[in-house]
């Protein structure tokens, strides 16, 4: 256990310590007025890094509610909950200061995550189960945290309020909804990212209402493919599973590998019912943000010859890929956990090469697909009619031993952790379609190599290192994970990602190694992460990559 810890807080530390060395050494950050409060945030990330594996190894801080409701690991995440979402945003929040642009609101956030991982590492060390009374307690303490630590002026303490409350409410009632579904620490960082969709949301329909002062509170504008996709990711992964909760508990299993038999037709009237509400909400609120109907949005938007292009490939691949996938596994006698990494080729053959092409309509793709697996997942869950007994059934020969809980969430992970990386590099929009543009502009063409971070770390890294690991793997290193598995995945990714980067067209032509030796260095640490870590890879991996990406181009 303590050697599991130990390597995880020292490959979260490398990208602590390499935004201090940052701060410290270029000089185009020292005339900005945020350096200040950077240095802090980097101090406080490191106190994170520390704090979070001092707790992991103590055994008496999993309260009675973590044992209950979290998914049984070797340990229960903490480290990765407290310290990945200030890791990406502290490193995304560096990638804009090296290109000259100041973003107060990213550098909120940062405290935001900040602030929510001082407080669930105090409440989770000390034991303290989350109530009403506890919550009050938390805000004073809260209160006097953020005027002891100067957060920045712009973030209102009634923000920060509002989201530490929001995220204990997720954290406390989503785990117990969907018992042994995520550990403790998955069910953090989900609960971090909802929470502050959520409250942009929020803010974002006030400031388009005009109920809040741009001036008091300045909030990015956005382009119609981040309001789709945010509006159709908080209805979808928080509205619609809140609805179908009592479905879920009086229709539902209590593992996946129980399949239920079809559910009756008054619970189906119900269930899409539900979803009929869902649907009206998302196009009354997405046609209000968009100041025009919803469909005229999608006639403008996606009936160009470009973007009806990608569709046609997309189910072209997809009509191949699916029925494929099975057959593959049975003619060649895949084991099973081969035979699941086939789905993370279809996901390479789907979304790389369409980076290139038309990096909006991916942005967008990724947000539909996202939301149609969650109605897919809620079809399967409850044997929903006509299709939920036959998904239920072809997917249970895909599950693992961390598919233990009411859902399946392992497929959604998997599409979710190649989006992030994208999400995180385009937030609010997009300078140009495609990201063969965005090389000719950013240093080292290193645009597509973060927006493609997940995509590389699970559709390439991670498929190979388990074929290989499990196939020739001799030199067990931790747990099952071997050696041969991981040096594959590092192989595996360098040789791919060439096409997503100069890296190494630096040294060829120019005979500069400090950019390629550090990338290798992301990728080597990537792959160290995957084989230490107990948490989904779906999700962990491409975060931390997607940081160690933006942390490189900085350097360079």
């Amino acid at each position: 256990m303590w050697r599991r810890a130990a390597a995880e807080a020292c490959l979260l530390g490398i990208p602590v310590v390499w935004m201090y060395m940052l701060l410290d050494e270029l000089p185009t950050l020292h005339s900005v007025s945020m350096l200040q409060s950077l240095y802090l945030a980097v101090g406080v990330m490191a106190a994170l890094v520390v704090g979070g594996a001092l707790v992991t190894l103590v055994e008496t801080t999993s309260t009675h509610f973590i044992r209950q409701h979290a998914r049984e690991e070797a340990d229960s995440g903490i480290l990765i909950g407290v310290a990945i979402v200030p890791i990406v945003l502290g490193s995304r929040l560096l990638l804009d200061l090296t290109s000259s642009v100041q973003s107060d609101y990213t550098l909120s956030h940062l405290w935001l995550s900040l602030v929510i991982g001082t407080s669930s590492l105090v409440r989770v060390s000390t034991t303290m189960p989350w109530s009403v009374t506890s919550g009050i307690v938390e805000s004073i303490l809260l209160h006097g945290l953020c005027l002891a630590l100067q957060v920045p002026p712009n973030m209102f303490l009634v923000h920060v309020h509002i989201a530490l409350h929001l995220y204990n409410v997720l954290l406390q009632y989503g785990l117990a909804a969907v018992s042994r579904s995520f550990t403790y620490g998955e069910a953090m960082v989900i609960a971090q990212g909802m929470t502050f969709l959520t409250l942009d949301a929020a803010l974002f329909t006030l400031h388009q209402g005009s109920w809040l002062r741009p001036s008091s509170y300045p909030v990015p504008q956005r382009d119609g493919i981040a309001i789709i996709v945010q509006v159709g990711l908080v209805l979808t992964m928080l509205l619609l599973p809140l609805l179908c909760t009592p479905l879920f508990h009086t229709y539902g299993t209590s593992t996946p590998r129980i399949v239920r038999p079809t559910l009756p037709a008054a619970p189906t009237a119900h269930f899409a019912g539900l979803l009929v509400i869902v649907a009206i909400v998302f196009i009354v609120w997405t046609s209000f943000l968009l100041h025009m109907p919803l469909w005229k949005w999608v006639v403008d938007t996606l009936l160009v010859p470009s973007k009806v292009g990608v569709a046609a490939y997309w189910l072209g691949v997809l009509a191949v890929a699916v029925p494929c996938c099975p057959i593959v596994a049975t003619r060649f006698k895949l084991r099973q956990i081969v035979a699941r990494k086939l789905y993370h080729v279809m996901v390479v053959l789907l979304f790389l090469p369409v980076s290139f092409v038309d990096v909006d309509m991916l942005r967008l793709s990724y947000g539909v697909a996202v939301g149609v697996f969650i109605v897919l997942e809620c079809v399967r869950a409850m044997a929903v009619p006509p299709f939920g007994r036959s998904i239920a059934l072809y997917m249970r020969d895909f599950l693992d031993h961390r598919d233990q809980g009411r859902v399946v969430l392992s497929h959604t992970y998997l599409l979710v952790g190649c989006a992030l990386p994208l999400w995180i590099l385009f937030p609010t929009s997009s300078t140009s379609t495609n990201l063969e543009e965005h090389r000719h502009h950013q240093r080292a063409g290193s645009t597509a190599l973060i927006a493609n971070a997940g995509v590389l770390a699970l559709g390439i890294g991670d498929a190979m290192g388990a074929a290989v690991g499990s196939s020739y793997g001799a030199t067990k290193v931790v747990g099952h994970k071997s050696l041969e598995g991981s040096a594959a995945m590092v192989v595996s990714m360098c040789v791919v990602s060439v096409v997503c980067h100069s890296y190494h067209w630096d040294v060829l032509a120019h005979g500069r190694y400090a950019p390629a030796v550090q990338w290798l260095g992301a990728t080597v640490a990537t792959a160290t992460l995957e084989a230490v870590t107990c948490q989904i890879d779906n999700l962990v991996l491409p975060l931390y990559y997607c940081a160690l990406c933006c942390l490189t181009a900085c350097s360079h």
